[in-house]
C-alpha cells in the first residue's frame, strides 16, 4: 500500500485538533474573565479616583451627585468635617458654597488657591478639591456648618 505525500497521519491530525480546541477554550475563557472584570470595574465606579474621606463608596457618592441639579450635596461627616459635593465646575461650586455659608451668618473674606476664607468671631477655611472633571468636593469644619439633614 502506497502512502500519499499529502496525507497527514491520523495521530498528528488528532494532536493538532486537540491543541486547537484547548487554545480556543482558553481564549474564550480569557475573554469572558476580562469582560466580567471590566463590567465590575465600570459598575462599581472603580475607575474614579480614591475618595478623600470614609463614609461611602464611589458608586454611592456618584449616584448622590448625579441627581443634584448643580446643588450642594452633603456626602459625609468624618473626623470633624462635613464633606460637601457639587456636580459642575469649581467656580460655580465655590459661588454656591459662599452663598450657603453667608446664609448661615458667616462673612466671606477671600478665595485663595483651593481655600475659601470666612470669618466672624473666628476664621474658617473651606477647602475645595476637584475630585473628577465633573465633581468638586468641599471639606467644611463641622462646627461652622449647619447640616440640612
Amino acid at each position: 500500500m502506497k502512502k500519499k505525500l499529502y496525507q497527514i497521519p491520523f495521530e498528528r491530525y488528532q494532536h493538532k485538533k486537540n491543541r486547537l480546541v484547548v487554545f480556543t477554550a482558553v481564549s474564550l475563557s480569557l475573554v469572558v474573565v476580562f469582560g466580567a472584570v471590566s463590567l465590575w470595574i465600570y459598575s462599581s465606579k472603580g475607575y474614579y479616583p480614591t475618595l478623600p474621606f470614609e463614609g461611602g463608596t464611589k458608586k454611592e457618592i456618584v449616584d448622590k451627585l448625579k441627581g443634584s441639579n448643580e446643588e450642594l450635596v452633603e456626602l459625609a461627616l468624618n473626623n470633624g468635617y462635613y464633606w460637601i459635593g457639587f456636580e459642575g465646575n469649581q467656580e460655580d461650586g465655590r459661588n454656591k458654597m459662599i452663598r450657603r455659608m453667608e446664609d448661615q451668618g458667616l462673612e466671606y473674606i477671600a478665595y485663595e488657591g483651593s481655600g475659601i476664607f470666612f470669618g466672624n468671631k473666628e476664621k474658617i477655611i473651606i477647602t475645595g478639591t476637584m475630585w473628577t472633571r465633573n465633581y468638586v468636593l468641599y471639606k467644611v469644619p463641622a462646627g461652622s456648618y449647619l447640616s440640612k439633614a
